[in-house]
This record gives C-alpha cells, structure tokens and sequence, in this order.
C-alpha cells in the first residue's frame, strides 16, 4: 500500500562561518547548499534563503505535504516542530530532514546535535527522543558526517523496542549520508549538501556531473 507524506520537518545546523571544531577543511571545500553560496551574502540571509530553498525542493516532490523548517534550532524548538509535524500528518507519514553541516558529527551513542539560545554550545539530541517525538510512519534523511552512527543507533533502538512491544512494526525508513567511519566529501566541485541534492535535485545534479 502506498505510503501519502503528510508534513516534512527540516532542520538545517549550519552555524554559517563556525566549523565546528571536529572538522578539518580543505581548501579550497564545498560550500553550496541548496544551490546557494553562504558566504556570498550575510549568514542570516543565506540561512534564510537556504531554508526556503530546501522546502521549495521538497515541495515540487510532495506538492500536497506541508513543509516547515527551523534553522540553526534549539532542542525545545526540534521538539516542538517534530510534535507540530507529527499533529498534522495523523497516521500519514512524516519526512525529516536533517542537515549537519554546521555541528559536530553524530556520537557513537546515536545523538545528533543541535544549539543552545545564545549559540555558545552544542547541544546533544538522542535519537530515541527524535523518535518518540515523530513517531511512525516516518522517513529520516541524515546529511552530515558519520550518520551511519544515527542509523546503527536507530536500528538498536527499534531491535529493543521490537523486543518489548509484540506487534509494533517499526515503519521508519532511514537515508544517511554516509557510512559511520566516513566524512562528507569536500571536493569544491560538489555542492556541500551532495546528498541532499542528488536526493531532491537529481535532473540538475546528473546534468552537471
């Protein structure tokens, strides 16, 4: 039976102009998200307009599903847009997308990170968390850094989960970067959203390479 998208959550941890502090970059590296340059206008802008840029890529493949993003979030702003999300979609299935690019990579123990109000710190967020919130049906999409570690957490996650609840078929579909060894390619002749692009814009991204 097929599956309707109802909502698609997007959350972008860019941080535009911090590396976070286990990145080593290249020079000179991929800078494109979305199609747009961060560093060619001021980084609030280029934050904004990013965001628009996501939802409008989502949208042209699931016209009918609604889209809301949060940028450079807290915990209690992801939270609140998970069980906004979850609302509206009922039993339809709910998309995440989760960009990385502007925190650390994900830790061994499946928690993503995120930012405190004053952007001093980076903020842990257990997957188990994002899972309870969102709940099922969903689809995650992990651009960043070691998200094998996101999906080696969630597949530990639903095994116990399976163990303890008979009859909740886990419906969660799972779409990760990279393995949990690798790192994001860095080539600058690639957007820095690689994933992401070849994911919502595949016709531009097969044309250009």
């Amino acid at each position: 039976m097929q599956m309707k998208t109802g909502c698609v959550a997007l959350v972008l941890c860019l941080n535009i102009s911090v590396d976070p502090p286990d990145v080593i970059k290249i020079s000179p590296c991929a800078r494109m998200e979305c199609w747009i340059d961060p560093f060619s206008m001021a980084p609030q802008r280029a934050l904004e307009m990013i965001g628009k840029n996501l939802s409008a890529q989502y949208e042209r493949w699931q016209p009918k599903a609604r889209c809301k993003y949060q940028l450079d979030p807290t915990v209690e702003e992801v939270k609140k847009l998970c069980n906004t999300c979850r609302k509206y979609a009922k039993s339809e299935r709910v998309l995440f997308h989760y960009n990385g690019h502007g925190v650390p990579k994900p830790t061994a123990n499946g928690e993503i990170w995120l930012f405190n109000k004053s952007y001093t710190q980076y903020i842990p967020l257990p997957i188990s968390d994002l899972d309870s919130w969102l709940k099922t049906p969903s689809i995650y999409v992990f651009d960043c850094s070691a998200a094998g570690m996101i999906v080696n957490a969630f597949i530990e996650l639903h095994d116990w989960n399976a163990s303890v609840s008979s009859g909740s078929a886990r419906d969660c579909i799972l779409l990760a970067a990279c393995e949990a060894h690798e790192t994001l390619p860095q080539s600058a002749e690639f957007p820095a959203d690689v994933f992401t692009s070849c994911l919502t814009t595949p016709i531009k991204m097969a044309l250009r390479w």
